[in-house]
């Protein structure tokens, strides 16, 4: 059985790491293609990417995707690539037009239930064409029980053409650093006291206007004693979110870390009194379960995915009720049974996240549809 594998956003974190990083989706495809390796039947792996000057993961450099779908849809330049695979795993956005079984993965529905959350003018021209060209698709993974929802709701799939299959946690997470190696690297970060941490892009479903005015909230000093550390690129600015860290910076009350390396990722993670995920909307919300992992509580957001990602292993608030935030804020500042109780929550939780688990299942799929 040959597969032909999208790696296009893969390449692109591989390609720019400090400007783009790799991003949800590119895990998702790394981890797998490492997967994939490891299996007593593994599958021929042929993959593909649209548009990269270069591949880092030996995919195969196909134009870029706007040509293919024009080419395609034209008959002018077909893809050659395609006609030798048994099924093609479209991992991301750029879904092929090939006459072969097509498996898409479909991490969330932003594009079609929360347009607004796209930075693209033409955000609603590209809607369109990624839910046609998804609609195509003989059968969709996601990565959670709403996103299944979402996708029978927008997509218009049956419930039964859609497999769930959750995202695993990397095997680094469960692996303590040593408190010398920390405090080495919190050094080398300027960080100097005790800190909250956001891990994600910068753009506005990640909600980081209102977790910074929460966290301003926080009673006496604990705003200054307690910073928060935003760890992430920026994605898009809708002209709030940008400013307001950039305040919170200069009150000295956070920390913006645009880049950061896989091993400071693990450091911060090992070392801060909470993560702070407090998004409007996730398909899944892999930093959840990246602390768990890693013992460090979590507070996350009573909507869209993140309570059936989390359940009872972490502090459930309203994204939109400040408040609340900053309340889970000082409990977890305040209360160390608690911290200590979700912390063992957690690493529980977590050990039912798994990549091995995660490839065997989809390979499943492959040999059903094949």
């Amino acid at each position: 059985m040959k597969v032909a594998f999208g790696t296009t956003l893969l390449d692109r974190g591989l390609n720019n790491p400090k400007q783009d990083g790799i991003d949800g989706i590119g895990q998702y495809c790394q981890e797998l293609l490492d997967q994939y390796t490891k299996l007593s039947n593994p599958p021929t792996i042929a993959s593909y990417s649209f548009g990269q000057s270069q591949s880092q993961c030996g995919a195969t450099r196909l134009p870029s995707y706007s040509k293919h779908v024009m080419g395609a849809l034209s008959h002018i330049h077909p893809e050659a690539f395609f006609k030798d695979v048994d099924l093609v795993h479209s991992t991301d956005q750029f879904i092929p037009i090939a006459n072969k079984p097509l498996l898409a993965t479909v991490m969330d529905v932003i594009p079609l239930s929360h347009p607004q959350f796209l930075k693209s003018q033409s955000r609603y021209l590209k809607s369109f064409i990624w839910k046609k060209l998804t609609q195509r698709a003989d059968r969709i993974i996601t990565i959670s029980e709403f996103s299944k929802t979402e996708i029978t709701k927008y997509l218009g799939f049956s419930e039964n053409q859609i497999d769930v299959i959750p995202l695993g946690v990397d095997q680094r997470f469960f692996q303590r650093v040593s408190d010398i190696e920390k405090r080495a690297t919190l050094d080398s970060l300027g960080i100097l006291t005790p800190f909250f941490l956001f891990l994600g892009s910068i753009q506005p479903r990640k909600n980081l206007t209102r977790l910074l005015e929460a966290h301003a909230k926080l009673p006496r000093s604990l705003a200054l004693e307690y910073p928060l550390i935003i760890a992430g690129k920026l994605a898009w600015n809708d002209g709030k979110t940008v400013a307001a860290i950039n305040q919170a910076v200069n009150e000295g009350r956070a920390k913006w870390l645009n880049y950061i390396t896989e091993e400071q990722k693990r450091c911060l993670l090992q070392s801060a009194t909470g993560l702070a995920f407090v998004s409007l909307y996730e398909g899944f919300g892999l930093p959840i379960t990246e602390a768990f992992a890693s013992e460090l509580p979590v507070i996350t957001s009573n909507c869209s995915s993140m309570p059936e990602v989390a359940k009872e292993a972490g502090i459930i608030v309203d994204p939109e009720n400040t408040q609340q935030i900053t309340d889970a804020l000082l409990s977890l500042i305040e209360d160390n049974a608690l911290a200590n109780h979700l912390k063992a929550l957690g690493k529980q939780r977590s050990q039912l996240f798994s990549w091995e688990d995660n490839a065997k299942r989809t390979l499943a799929i492959y040999q059903r549809m094949v």
